[in-house]
C-alpha cells in the first residue's frame, strides 16, 4: 500500500472565497445536547511557499453574526459573559507552524477571542483535487474556552467546542 503523495499548490498568496466557505461549531449544552452554530468567515489567506506546501496561515471570523438558530441563544453568546462582541466583533486564529503529513497539514498556532489568545491546533485533510485556480479544504480543531476566559458552568455549556471549517481557498493570479 502507497502513502498518497503531498498535494502541491501554486506558490503565493491563496485567499478564501466567503461565499463559499463556512465554518460550524458544536457544543455540549446541559450535558447532553448537542448545539449547532455557524459563524461567518470574514477573511482568510494561506501562505504557500516555493514547494507547493503551506507555509502560513489567517483567518479572521465575524462573532456578531454568530448562528445557533436560536435568536435569544445568539444574543446571549453575543453578550459580555461569553463572546463581548462590542469589544471583540471578530475571532482570529493565526499560524506560521504548519506542517505536512500524508492526510493533509497540521497548523499549529494561536485562536485570538475576547482579548485573550490561547493555542490551538487546526488539522487540515489533504485536498482530493487541487484546481488550478482554487481548491477545497476541509479542516478540524476542537477548542477548549476554558483559557479565553468565557465563564460558564459546565453543566450548562460544554468546555470544549468542536470546529469544521469547509473552505474554498482561489489561487494567487
Amino acid at each position: 500500500m502507497s502513502t498518497p503523495t503531498t498535494t502541491r499548490l501554486r506558490p503565493g498568496t491563496w485567499t478564501v472565497h466567503t461565499g463559499r466557505t463556512s465554518a460550524r461549531f458544536t457544543v455540549r449544552k446541559l450535558g447532553f445536547h448537542l448545539v449547532h452554530g455557524t459563524i461567518p468567515v470574514r477573511s482568510a489567506t494561506v501562505q504557500v511557499n516555493t514547494a507547493g506546501t503551506p507555509g502560513a496561515l489567517r483567518a479572521e471570523l465575524d462573532l456578531t453574526a454568530i448562528d445557533t438558530g436560536n435568536k435569544r441563544r445568539d444574543r446571549d453568546l453575543r453578550g459580555a459573559g461569553f463572546l463581548a462582541c462590542e469589544e471583540h466583533p471578530t475571532m482570529t486564529f493565526a499560524s506560521g507552524d504548519i506542517t505536512t503529513c500524508p492526510e493533509g497539514w497540521t497548523a499549529q498556532g494561536f485562536l485570538t477571542l475576547r482579548g485573550t489568545s490561547c493555542p490551538l491546533t487546526l488539522t487540515v485533510e489533504r485536498p482530493a483535487d487541487p484546481g488550478r485556480d482554487s481548491v477545497r479544504v476541509r479542516a478540524h480543531a476542537t477548542l477548549d474556552r476554558a483559557p479565553l476566559g468565557m465563564k460558564a458552568p459546565r453543566a450548562v455549556v460544554g468546555r470544549y467546542l468542536e470546529l469544521d471549517i469547509d473552505a474554498v481557498l482561489v489561487a494567487p493570479h
